[in-house]
């Protein structure tokens, strides 16, 4: 059976975009789970506060964020989980976006924190900023198009 030029290139890029999501998911939780306790500084740095929470969800976010990116970005690749794990994706990326955006709004002059704060990350390490906004963007599109792709095709009824 072939498969139109169309549903091809749609493959292809699912398969690169869930490559490029679990990549950056596995880069960024890797070193967070090495060092929580340096990640939940970088949190801290975002100074946001929930209701009745305060600020105690920190230290318990800078333990079960990671674990979650690391999930997420197998669970890319398991066809019965791909959706919901793209969908995950979806989330954290909308999440990283309202935070890093109300960091650039409220004048942070703070590292995104996005890849943990060991000496190897550093490099990576980059300043909140409209770019990285951007950048996540990115990412947000392409988590949206796996999980668009994930999704069963509906059926076509005829009268």
């Amino acid at each position: 059976m072939h498969r139109s030029l169309r549903e091809q290139i749609f493959t292809g890029l699912d398969w690169a975009f869930r490559l490029l999501l679990a990549g950056v998911f596995l880069y960024a939780a890797w070193p967070k789970m090495l060092d929580p306790h340096a990640f939940a500084k970088a949190i801290s740095n975002y100074k946001v506060s929930l209701p009745v929470v305060g600020s105690d969800y920190i230290f318990l976010t800078a333990i079960l964020l990671p674990p979650l990116e690391a999930v997420t970005a197998v669970c890319l690749f398991v066809n019965r989980m791909r959706r919901g794990a793209a969908l995950m994706a979806v989330f954290l990326m909308s999440l990283f976006i309202v935070l890093i955006a109300q960091a650039v709004l409220r004048g942070f002059n703070i590292d995104c924190g996005c890849f943990g704060a060991s000496s190897s990350s550093a490099e990576l390490a980059t300043k909140v900023g409209w770019s990285k906004v951007a950048e996540n963007f990115g990412y947000l599109a392409a988590a949206i198009f796996v999980y668009l792709r994930a999704c069963p095709p509906k059926p076509k009824y005829r009268l």
